[in-house]
């Protein structure tokens, strides 16, 4: 993406269901602001569609965020490319391993740079104890 680039590309969702997406990104919009129901618009978009692998990894952070220990999303063989960085990005950064969770960060952003959770991951993200 060039410094004057007017579109602020996600990663394309893996969801066939539209209700599914709208719940994910109502919650990544509410786990980012810190609205208190962003697990709740998480849980649905998992219930809606139990391989939709984005929601799954956003809701992992709601409960990680909540005090649980960080359970990594299981990453299907056939998964976008951007949706895979994403995932991989997550359980990196909130597994401990700051330093290459911040490498693929990066390089995630330089493709998606309007993925909104990614940005926002290092407000959470904890070093390793």
């Amino acid at each position: 993406m060039t410094p004057n680039a007017t579109r602020w590309e996600a990663p394309l969702l893996s969801t066939a269901s539209v209700q599914a997406a709208i719940h994910y990104r109502d919650g990544v919009a509410a786990l980012v602001s810190g609205v208190a129901d962003a697990d709740r618009l998480l849980a649905a978009a998992v219930a809606l569609d139990p391989g939709f692998v984005l929601a799954d990894v956003a809701l992992a952070v709601t409960r990680t965020m909540a005090g649980q220990r960080y359970a990594p999303t299981p990453l299907p063989p056939r998964l976008g490319r951007g949706e895979r960085q994403h995932a991989e990005t997550v359980n990196a950064m909130l597994a401990g391993d700051g330093d290459h969770g911040a490498d693929l960060r990066r390089e995630h952003l330089l493709e998606f740079p309007g993925d909104v959770l990614i940005v926002w991951l290092p407000m959470v993200a904890r070093p390793a104890t």
